[in-house]
């Protein structure tokens, strides 16, 4: 996304335009920049602006830049960690370009791995104003990438910082409170992953911060804060005074559950719990396409409109707001009440595939619909997401969002549409602002994003999945399905076993993909892995590698190491949940960052919730007494049977399998074995082939790495590995046919993912970004086909490489002209963009410094 843009011409066109007057807190924060930001002596200068959500934090620095960085030739360089951020400081820097005296241009340029947005080697030197994603920017500092003759490859957005230096660069940082995290930190002022950062450089650079509260627990991340933001807050405005003032509307959450249950698979969980990704695409469809949850969306807003009033509801996908806005119209009609609804949905739905869904709504019915609900002309207007940021409807009352996700600032910008209080024109009665969240009954705990009751401000922590309580229930209620399973009704173990006796409090700073956030999340303990978390935590503090610092950490890395930890400090009966290798990564990360181990709280009250001391103190009273005791009980506040079980049902059964184990022992003094199915749902066995069957494999297979051809004999040392095709964790099976013979490096380097080296044309839709090549352990040339056929086949996620041509001959023509021959179905075009960084790494990392091209074929 570029625009170069005609500023005399712009102010030829618009000669009477008016400006957005600024409130007092803004006119404020000018001030205090302005007192900063001198750009007399070129010194660095850095500061935090602190203004909390909806108090115009984008609008007050991109206006005090147009008036006041741009004129004097300064370069800014707006860094966000997602891309939701960057479309609003794009659209904020487009609405104030006439602020900006003097000039005769501006170029901007908006850079992400969006497909809509430029790429990051389209940055070029005559850009004024880069505005590119964190991590974007990380990947392209000082990349280890060769050129032609084998030297360092420099960015474009290395060119532009390079260039920079010449007029000076003010860097924005938004959520600042993300500066700590390692390649944030390293990007602006240098460290372990880069010597030098921007700070260093660019010397005549300027640090300007935005963030809600500046605030960290951890000594350690504050100490950085303050290390890269050197001058301190700048200027600072409290969320309760913009509120006093009636600037922001007080928000009030209210949750409403659709009755959906939604199953959870080890794909679906993996995906949102371990990666921390949003719902997969089909899931999102399925849940837009669900008449039964639209209908209940319909009803509430229609049981409540009064006091929902002016609404935008959120919605995913262009027939939701079909659908949502006709039954509106309909029911409404059919209860007598006058009701205006619309939708305008094209602006996300326009990347997707078909002509249908992107001919749905044009550009000019859209802006007559917003103009429609600026001029409260309509009470509803329904959107697909277009109107989560930079759409100022300042008296809307109230916003749906109509699924949850685990998206963060999504649900910030989301929020954000209803936070205009009275004085900012939100309406002369308008004292809270209603944000509904729809949620469905998830079978296991996710990692959805909340607000956190009264709202969580950005720097804060945000608790990722669930609370100790929460993961309590669901392994009771687990162990308690296991039970009516079996068709006995029967406890086989004590019940405390099942309550743990604590839990570890884990901070960590994680990037997925292009999102940054700090995470809190809980470790439950249970009273035997206790001694044994304490001696995994002991080892960490002296061995814990460097690179579990890194918030974007390599998470096929991390499996393998927990994968060590486990065997080395746990046995299988302690991964009944299958999240210890999690659990250990949570603490892990913590120690890494914080260099501190996570605090350990006891669960006072485990004991004080002994359902066999109930049961034996019950057991010889009649069903009467029984009876009232329980219902008593559960609905006492002082205990937490309620959050336990959700409901009296499950509790009586719970109850009843815990008194005939209780009965039995006082009966005939012990307990009965019991054939209950194993809360381990896999073994040791299923989750590996046999012995037999691993040389049934590799006898297939030819003792020969079906990756890069390296073949065990007895003249070299080759470590074979039978390899899961599909993987395990993700529901693959422990079978023959899910099996490949793969070395100790092909194994290593092809991780988690799915690839099938036993086939040899790719399944992938596109080609791949990047050619990964990692240098060898030898230079010796008479092992390049291996290397690169490891290299193409990972690329391709198959064996592509038929053959590779080349001699070493001195008068073969192949000495110089190589050729990598393809199987029949593999695109040779995807390796062209590739080729001379590949043609560089042979000579350099193979020995072969005579190599000039390579023919693919």
């Amino acid at each position: 996304m570029y625009q170069s843009t005609d500023l005399e011409q712009l102010r030829q066109d618009n000669p009477h335009a008016m400006h957005k007057t600024p409130f007092e807190h803004q006119r404020d924060a000018f001030e205090k920049l302005n007192a900063l930001f001198t750009f007399s002596d070129k010194e660095h200068k850095a500061g935090i602006l602190v203004l909390p959500t909806g108090a115009g934090k984008t609008f007050t620095s991109v206006n005090w830049i147009c008036r006041n960085v741009l004129p004097k030739n300064v370069k800014v360089l707006w860094l966000a960690h997602t891309g939701h951020l960057l479309e609003q400081a794009y659209k904020t820097f487009e609405s104030n370009l006439l602020q900006v005296p003097q000039r005769r241009s501006v170029n901007m340029r908006l850079v992400s791995s969006d497909p809509e947005h430029s790429n990051a080697s389209q940055i070029d030197t005559s850009d004024d104003v880069l505005i590119i994603t964190t991590q974007t920017a990380i990947s392209n500092t000082e990349p280890a990438a060769l050129d032609a003759t084998g030297q360092p490859r420099k960015t474009a957005f290395e060119k532009f910082l390079e260039h920079s230096r010449q007029s000076g660069l003010f860097v924005v940082l938004d959520e600042a409170h993300h500066a700590p995290a390692y390649g944030c930190r390293n990007l602006l002022i240098g460290g372990n992953r880069f010597a030098d950062g921007i700070r260093q450089k660019v010397p005549n650079s300027y640090f300007l911060g935005l963030t809600a509260t500046p605030s960290y627990s951890d000594a350690r991340r504050r100490g950085w804060l303050w290390d890269i933001f050197k001058d301190g807050i700048i200027h600072q405005v409290e969320k309760a005074d913009l509120i006093r003032q009636n600037i922001l509307a007080l928000p009030q959450y209210v949750q409403k559950n659709t009755g959906q249950d939604i199953a959870v698979d080890d794909s679906l969980f993996d995906r949102l719990v371990r990666q921390h990704k949003d719902l997969p695409e089909d899931l999102i469809e399925r849940l837009a396409r669900d008449s039964g949850r639209n209908d209940y969306i319909v009803n509430d807003y229609l049981d409540n409109y009064q006091v929902y009033g002016k609404t935008i509801i959120f919605a995913d996908r262009w027939f939701q707001c079909v659908y949502l806005k006709e039954k509106l119209m309909q029911r409404a009609k059919e209860r007598g009440i006058t009701l205006r609804a619309d939708a305008v949905y094209s602006h996300v739905d326009a990347r997707a595939g078909t002509v249908e869904e992107r001919n749905q709504r044009n550009t000019a019915e859209n802006t007559r619909i917003l103009r429609q609900f600026h001029n409260n002309e309509l009470d509803v207007l329904l959107n697909v997401r277009m109107l989560s940021e930079g759409t100022d409807v300042p008296n809307v009352n109230t916003v749906f969002i109509t699924r949850q996700t685990t998206s963060a600032i999504l649900l910030t910008q989301m929020i954000g549409r209803a936070l205009r209080g009275k004085a900012a024109g939100g309406g002369a009665d308008k004292d809270v602002a209603n944000i509904v969240f729809f949620v469905d009954n998830w079978k296991k705990v996710i990692n959805f994003a909340t607000p956190e009751g009264g709202g969580r401000e950005e720097s804060e922590p945000r608790t990722r999945g669930g609370y100790p309580i929460e993961f309590i229930s669901i392994g009771l209620v687990e162990d308690l399905s296991r039970q009516l399973d079996s068709g006995l009704v029967f406890a086989d173990h004590a019940y405390l076993d099942s309550l743990p006796v604590g839990w570890y409090e884990t901070e960590v700073l994680a990037s997925t993909g292009e999102e940054t956030d700090s995470f809190r999340e809980f470790v439950v303990v249970s009273e035997k892995c206790q001694p044994k978390f304490v001696r995994f935590i002991a080892h960490i503090q002296q061995n814990l590698p460097a690179q579990w610092e890194d918030d974007s950490l390599d998470e096929a890395y991390a499996q393998q190491q927990a994968a060590l930890w486990i065997a080395g400090f746990f046995d299988l009966s302690d991964n009944t949940s299958k999240l210890l290798d999690a659990d250990l990564i949570k603490i892990a990360r913590h120690y890494g960052q914080t260099k501190t181990v996570p605090p350990f709280q006891s669960f006072v009250e485990r004991n004080k919730h002994d359902l066999d001391k109930l049961a034996g103190d019950l057991l010889e009273f009649n069903e009467f007494v029984v009876q009232d005791k329980l219902h008593a009980t559960y609905h006492d506040s002082a205990y937490l049977w309620q959050r336990f079980y959700k409901s009296y049902d499950r509790f009586r059964t719970a109850f009843d399998s815990a008194r005939n184990r209780i009965y039995h022992i006082r009966k005939f003094g012990s307990v009965p074995e019991l054939n209950l199915p194993s809360s381990t749902p896999q073994t040791v066995e299923q989750r590996e082939l046999t012995e037999d069957e691993k040389q049934q494999v590799f006898q297939r297979d030819k003792y020969t790495c079906l990756c890069c051809g390296k073949t065990y004999g007895s003249k070299r040392r080759v470590t074979l590995q039978v390899d899961h095709i599909n993987p395990f964790r993700f529901g693959g099976e422990t079978s023959l046919d899910n099996s490949q013979t793969l070395c100790s490096v092909c194994h290593k380097d092809k991780g988690i993912n799915e690839i099938n080296f036993r086939v040899h044309r790719s399944r992938l839709l596109a080609p791949k970004a990047t050619l990964e090549m990692k240098r060898p352990s030898s230079k010796e040339s008479v092992y390049v086909e291996e290397e690169i056929s490891r290299i193409v086949n990972l690329f391709y996620g198959c064996k592509a490489v038929a053959d590779i041509i080349w001699d070493h001959r001195p008068r073969s023509r192949n000495r110089y002209q190589w050729e990598l021959i393809l199987f029949e179905g593999n695109n040779p075009a995807w390796l062209e963009p590739h080729k001379l960084a590949l043609i560089a790494f042979i000579r350099k990392e193979m020995n072969c410094p005579l190599l000039e091209d390579i023919t693919i074929r």
